[in-house]
This record gives C-alpha cells, structure tokens and sequence, in this order.
C-alpha cells in the first residue's frame, strides 16, 4: 500500500499542498484530480521523492520512501529524456537495471507501442507522442508495484492512447498499484477505482472517496464541478 498521512508540502517559503491524505492499495487506479495549479503535480513530486514534505509521512508497505522508492516507476507529464541516448539505448538501460526483466518484454513493448522504426533515434528527432510512449514504455519495463502518472494522455494517438489504457487495465489485474493525475474526466471516470480531488492544494474528497456512478449520483464530471465549484463560492 502506498499511504500519504497528513502531507504537507511545496517549495522554499511556498506551501501548495495541505493536509493530503490518501492510500493507494495493490490492484486498484485512483484518480487524482484538480484544475491547473490544483497541486497535483506538487503532490506527486513528494509522493516519488523529489520534494520533501514540510509535514506528513508517505510509506511504502509500511517503511520509509527512501528505502522503497525503488518500487516505484513514474511517467511524468513531459517526457524526461536523455539527449544523448537513442531509444534503443533507453531500454537497454532500463533493462539492465531490472536484471529479471527480459529482452523478450523489451521487444513486446517496442512493437506494442509501435517505436521499432525509431529506436536508432535521439530524444530531438522524436514527435511529442513518441517522446512520451518512450517514456511510457520505460516506465513499464520495471513491472513496477507502484505506477505514479502525471498527465500522460496529452500527444498519444487513439491507437497509443487505447493500448495504453488497456495496459493500465492489466497492471491493475496484476495487482499494481496506480497514481493516475489526468484533467480527462472521463477517461478517469471509466478507468478509476476511486479519485481524490485536489482544489487549491486542499483535498475535497474523503479519503475513501468512490467514483460516482451515473445511475446514482451523476457522473464524475458533476461531481467534480461540484466539488470545485463550493469551494469557489
């Protein structure tokens, strides 16, 4: 389970976030959702280590982030790419980082997600959305048990965009657990198990919040407004 107790954090004098409070279990997605400046991405720079939390404990299983952190695979909202590796350098050093994963899966993902005719290439002469399935196809390469994504739809073409989706789906069944931060309501709508909105670094949902389902309460996107929405008034 990864568990964020009472966060509190942001930069040097600039608190952002205040008093997150959520799990993510093994073999779930939870949304997590926001307006520009919400805090999200704030919150997930604490969640994978690269922000310290001015308050509030994050654990892995129960131990500290330091020692864990290993655990974890992140696919940020731009793609962060070494200039001077080619795609195919890229995975080979994911790969050999993850000694138990096998050149097999590396070819899998390659032509899953269609970068065969690319990997001689260097970061510069990628599109946006071959950066970012770069970027995806690292991430999954770890068979992480923690997948924390930052806006990762933006740039991804429906065939990539589908294949992707689907293979969250699947990391889910495998019992991974996944952070997913997106503005796409219903894609989170379709795809979360829960979601926890962020509303100027304040969390509005409880802690177990579900998504709501049409047939009861109306959809996510009402409900999200909703929640935004008192909270400008």
């Amino acid at each position: 389970m990864l568990k964020i107790n009472q966060l509190h954090g942001g930069y040097v004098n600039q608190k952002i976030i205040h008093d997150i409070t959520f799990n993510v279990n093994q073999g779930e997605i939870v949304g997590l959702l926001g307006l520009n400046g919400a805090g999200k991405s704030t919150t997930l720079q604490h969640i994978i280590g690269s922000l310290k939390p001015m308050n509030g404990v994050i654990t892995i299983n129960g131990e500290s982030l330091v020692t864990e952190r290993h655990l974890l695979s992140y696919i940020p909202d731009t793609p962060n790419l070494y200039p001077h590796l080619t795609v195919q350098e890229h995975f080979s050093f994911i790969t050999a980082l993850y000694k138990e994963q096998s050149l097999a899966y590396q070819q899998e993902l390659i032509t899953r997600y269609e970068l065969t005719e690319h990997l001689h290439k260097y970061p510069f002469a990628l599109s946006k959305g071959n950066k970012q399935k770069v970027s995806i196809v690292n991430a999954l390469l770890a068979k992480p048990n923690y997948l924390i994504i930052d806006e990762p739809f933006m740039g991804l073409d429906p065939i990539g965009l589908s294949r992707f989706l689907n293979d969250l789906k699947q990391l889910r069944a495998n019992q991974t657990a996944i952070l997913l931060s997106t503005h796409l309501l219903t894609i989170a709508e379709s795809l979360c198990d829960r979601v926890v909105v962020i509303h100027k670094g304040n969390q509005v949902t409880p802690t177990e919040g579900k998504v709501i389902s049409a047939e009861k309460q109306g959809t996510l996107e009402d409900f999200f407004f909703t929640l935004v929405g008192a909270h400008d008034e």
